[in-house]
């Protein structure tokens, strides 16, 4: 594979993360026995920067997201009456998707620099404790939601981990609907290996549905490969009890552990 072949296209997803885990691993590798090919992704690192530094992200967030949410109205009028319209990643739109989810990455990680957006409740974080992150944004400050914390549909959230030495996690919602949603890894065929470092953030921004009550996230982390498809069952048949899915956990074994935060759903769309 040549970097031509490859296409820009497919850099800019390889440097949001956005790629699976094998076109990953073959881009590095690849850059790293081609010199032309690690000079693009290099200028396109630079590109980006510059992208960002001429346009604050607080000031074109709002403009994206009120670009998404007209094609998201418009894509609306067209469906048939009645159909389901399920929660969203921002992959649908490419450049829409890359602009929002970088956006949103960088205000998260560079929350804390000069003149940046605010990112309130993060100065009590233990990095020494394994734990899932959920970030919303609200006008010109990010919030980092706690357990019980309220989030309404239209919301839109940044997922996020600390793993405090543990090697492979997956992030997973139930809602209020009794709706499973994987997080991390991407798909159920995918790696459960975490990233290292104090935190991570997932490469999309995920906006909430107006599925009602709640919506529980789920953190699973062990020292070893996490069979997802085996995870994703045992979540479904917790969906299917109403009764108990907001408190109960997973039956896992005594390796694994399980770190939970449930938000509670107010009614109405922004």
């Amino acid at each position: 594979m040549t970097n031509k072949r490859m296409g820009t296209w497919k850099l800019e997803r390889y440097l949001l993360g956005e790629l699976p885990p094998s076109k990953m691993e073959e881009i590095t590798r690849l850059s790293e026995e081609n010199p032309d090919l690690k000079k693009e992704i290099h200028s396109l690192q630079q590109a980006n920067a510059e992208i960002i530094r001429q346009n604050p992200p607080e000031t074109m967030l709002p403009q994206i997201l009120r670009r998404y949410k007209e094609n998201l109205r418009q894509e609306q009028f067209r469906e048939k009456a009645g159909s389901l319209i399920r929660k969203r990643l921002y992959f649908a739109a490419p450049i829409l998707a890359s602009a929002l989810a970088l956006l949103f990455v960088v205000l998260v990680k560079d929350g804390s620099g000069p003149g940046s957006t605010r990112i309130k409740g993060e100065e009590s974080l233990d990095f020494t404790k394994t734990q899932i992150l959920i970030y919303k944004k609200s006008g010109t400050e990010i919030k980092l939601l706690s357990d019980g914390d309220q989030v309404k549909a239209g919301d839109l959230l940044q997922l996020g981990y600390i793993p405090a030495g543990k090697s492979h996690g997956v992030i997973f919602s139930i809602d209020g609907n009794g709706a499973v949603t994987l997080h991390q890894p991407k798909s159920k065929s995918g790696s459960s290996k975490l990233k290292q470092g104090n935190k991570s953030l997932l490469a999309a921004a995920y906006e909430l549905d107006d599925a009602p009550d709640f919506e529980r996230f789920f953190f699973i982390t062990a020292l070893t490969e996490i069979e997802v498809q085996s995870i994703l069952r045992q979540a479904e048949g917790l969906a299917a009890s109403p009764a108990s899915v907001k408190t109960a956990n997973l039956d896992l074994p005594r390796s694994y552990n399980q770190f939970t935060i449930l938000l509670k759903k107010e009614k109405g769309h922004e």
